[in-house]
């Protein structure tokens, strides 16, 4: 029963555990996703209200957010609007966890805003060396960023820190750069501002053109905003003094004796105006109206122009005096610039980020050789396999064609031989097509021949009765396709082929018998019985080279030539053959 109780007692604990975790996971999800919506709300009122999204967020405990993207995001919006609401911070105790966080795992626009208010505290601390070097490695970023506003405020920060040391054309570029940037996100008085800064540059600079555009495209911009001409307005009184004569000069002071109040700094172009028109009592008064305390007093330019003005009152003691004065703080500025490394900060960070981009050159050609040295050995080996798979695949396709090779030229052989023996078969049966021709022409003019002439010879009867039986028969086979009525044909073609003497006999007395006067002919011109026969050859349809491979004797062309010359036959008659079937067609 006791440890029944115990183990009811342990169940409850493990329960209690385990609804107390999910209870505090849940509280922390809650707590977490509270502090997301109140950041949501102060950064969407950042721009707009900047002094709303601060309280907003000093709301927040950030003591008590654990996790660390959180926390970064929180530290960055604080910085942010610290410096929207003109809140100057010296240390980082606000913007180091977004430090810590984003500039190895932020977004392109989280890094850029981070370096951003990390250089904007190293300004306020007058660490322009580290300011420089944050506002450098935050513009590696504005490529990727979508985050303009804070492009433009870094370009415009650099300028400030450039315009320090006298690096007058990248103040004007950047300021230039940051105008247009201002411009893209509608963002008129900013852009104003900027564009002003590129004036003085301009003035610095001597560069006149530069002024000219700037100052045309600035009077535009007031046309559209009246409210910020009071930014560009100064600027005319030092467009006049650099680049006018002495009635714009004129003008220009005649509009500002018409002012109630004039800032202490404008008083400065003003009294360089009345030193410029030889005017000495006005620009003194103007000059000495600065008040101790004010910033115009102790700046540069007022001690600049403060030697000229009092030699111009005569007061050259005073002018020595102040012409020391200028040159000793003019010295310190230098000994200030020249002992810090800000004039180089750029150089090293290029010569950093060069060395930088060097290691990581050097680790993907090492990487890259390594790839290449191991693809390499693959394809070796590879092809080392393919050679051998090739060499035995070589052995066996050699092998292979042998034998297709044999067969081919055996397949080709028979070929010739069934082409030989088609064509063979061709030429007889067209020869024998024309001798069956000639015979059957022969067959009708024998039977012509038999019923008109009884007193034919016996001899010749027999052999025209002969004759026309053997054609009968062989109609009779081509008629009733049977081969039996051609047999008397076929021995009679024998021995036509193995008694050519008989042969040419018998056709040359069928002929004498049917064209009597054609053989008269012939004999009359005194051609012989063997003669005679030749051309019955010819007169049956024979050609020349077939008569002589029928006759097989060597004298072939001699007979032909004499039996030429014996009937006059033109020299031009090349063949034989057609000369005496028409000759013959002509005794008909």
């Amino acid at each position: 029963m006791k440890h029944l109780k115990m183990i009811f007692t342990f169940k409850i604990l493990i329960k209690f555990m385990l609804l107390s975790m999910v209870v505090l996971t849940t509280g922390s999800c809650d707590r977490y996703k509270t502090v997301r919506e109140k950041l949501n709300v102060a950064e969407n009122l950042m721009n707009a209200h900047p002094d709303s999204a601060l309280a907003i967020l000093d709301n927040i405990p950030s003591a008590g957010i654990n996790d660390r993207e959180v926390a970064a995001r929180y530290a960055l919006l604080k910085s942010i609007a610290l410096d929207k609401n003109y809140i100057d911070t010296t240390n980082f105790d606000v913007l180091q966890p977004a430090i810590d966080y984003y500039i190895k795992n932020g977004k392109p626009d989280e890094k850029l805003r981070t370096y951003y208010y990390q250089g904007r505290i190293y300004q306020n601390k007058g660490d322009d060396d580290s300011a420089m070097q944050s506002f450098m490695c935050g513009r590696e970023y504005c490529q990727e960023s979508s985050d303009t506003l804070t492009m433009a405020n870094l370009m415009v920060a650099q300028a400030t820190i450039q315009y320090s040391i006298y690096k007058i054309d990248d103040f004007i570029k950047n300021n230039l750069e940051a105008a247009n940037l201002y411009r893209a996100i509608n963002r008129p008085d900013y852009e104003i501002y900027s564009l002003a800064n590129v004036l003085d540059g301009s003035f610095i600079n001597n560069d006149k053109h530069l002024a000219d555009s700037v100052m045309s495209v600035a009077q535009e911009r007031v046309k559209h905003n009246s409210e910020l001409s009071k930014i560009i307005v100064p600027y005319t009184l030092s467009y006049a003094l650099k680049f006018g004569d002495k009635e714009e000069v004129v003008d220009i002071l005649d509009y500002y004796k018409s002012l109630e109040s004039i800032d202490d700094i404008d008083k400065l172009d003003i009294a360089e105006a009345y030193y410029k028109i030889g005017d000495a009592s006005n620009a003194k008064r103007i000059l000495y109206s600065i008040p101790l305390e004010s910033k115009a007093h102790s700046s540069l330019k007022y001690l600049a122009i403060k030697p000229s003005i009092l030699e111009l009152n005569g007061d050259l003691t005073g002018a020595l005096h102040a012409y020391q004065d200028f040159s000793t703080v003019i010295d310190s500025i230098h000994m200030s610039i020249f002992s810090h490394d800000l004039l180089f900060a750029q150089k090293r960070h290029e010569m950093e980020k060069s060395n930088i981009l060097e290691k990581q050159k050097f680790d993907k050609i090492i990487w890259l050789s390594l790839c290449i040295v191991f693809v390499l050995l693959i394809i070796t080996v590879y092809i080392y396999y393919r050679y051998r798979l090739g060499q035995a695949q070589s052995l066996l396709d050699a092998q292979e064609r042998q034998r297709l090779q044999l067969e081919q030229e055996n397949l080709r052989t028979e070929k010739e031989k069934a082409e030989l023996e088609r064509d063979k078969k061709t030429l007889e049966a067209a020869n024998l097509r024309l001798e069956i021709d000639q015979l059957e022409d022969e067959r009708d003019n024998l039977k012509e021949l038999q019923k008109e002439q009884s007193e034919l010879s016996k001899p010749i009867k027999d052999v025209i009765k002969k004759r026309l039986d053997l054609l009968n028969g062989l109609l009779a086979k081509e008629i009733t396709n049977n081969d039996r009525y051609a047999e008397p044909y076929n021995k009679w073609i024998d021995t036509v082929r193995n008694d050519k003497k008989k042969f040419m006999d018998s056709t040359r007395l069928a002929f004498a018998a049917s064209h009597p006067k054609f053989m008269e002919y012939l004999e009359q011109h005194g051609l012989s019985a063997d003669e005679i026969n030749y051309l019955c050859l010819y007169a049956i349809g024979l050609r020349g080279k077939e008569v002589g491979e029928y006759i097989q004797t060597k004298r072939h062309y001699i007979v032909s030539h004499e039996i030429r010359k014996k009937l006059s036959i033109d020299e031009h008659e090349t063949n034989i053959g057609p000369y005496i079937r028409r000759l013959m067609k002509g005794f008909e």
